[in-house]
């Protein structure tokens, strides 16, 4: 979990009894989604019925240079290596460019998924998901009501699991 210090006039104004000597940290913005995303993800495994296979749509956002059949093929197989079932329909947006990227088949993805065609939408990475953290936390404050998660490609070297510390 990466930590950040808490500024000083944040500890004098929210809390007097704190001592100032006493260094006070916080989860970084990137650390906290990640840990909300984990907790969505979590409590939507959970919410499937036992016994039932985990069902997912891919989600690409295919910025210059990236091949989208590929990468869709790369993430159904990530998909079956962990027992789930992979839906027919996948999703994918191209840069408008534009200052944000507009992402409506990212909303479509999530869409179905709230619909309860399938359990979450997998992707490659946080690069894939709505730039901002405020959206990005409100997309998934709005997963985790519908009980559906949103996931990523584990990474692989030497064939082993690789996963940001």
């Amino acid at each position: 979990m990466r930590l950040q210090p808490v500024p000083a006039d944040e500890l004098e104004e929210s809390w007097l009894w704190w001592k100032p000597a006493e260094p006070r940290f916080r989860m970084t913005p990137d650390a906290r989604l990640n840990a909300l995303r984990r907790s969505v993800f979590g409590d939507a495994v959970a919410a499937v019925r036992p016994g039932r296979p985990i069902k997912v749509t891919t989600y690409v956002f295919a910025a210059p240079g990236v091949d989208v059949d590929a990468t869709h093929t790369l993430l159904g197989q990530h998909a079956r290596d962990r027992g789930w079932v992979v839906h027919r329909e996948h999703f994918t947006d191209e840069p408008t460019g534009g200052p944000l990227p507009i992402r409506p088949q990212f909303n479509t993805a999530c869409r179905r998924a709230g619909s309860g065609f399938v359990d979450g939408v997998l992707t490659t990475d946080r690069g894939a998901m709505p730039a901002t953290d405020e959206a990005y936390e409100a997309y998934l404050r709005w997963l985790h009501r519908h009980n559906v998660f949103v996931a990523f490609l584990q990474r692989t070297i030497g064939g082993t699991a690789w996963i940001d510390q």
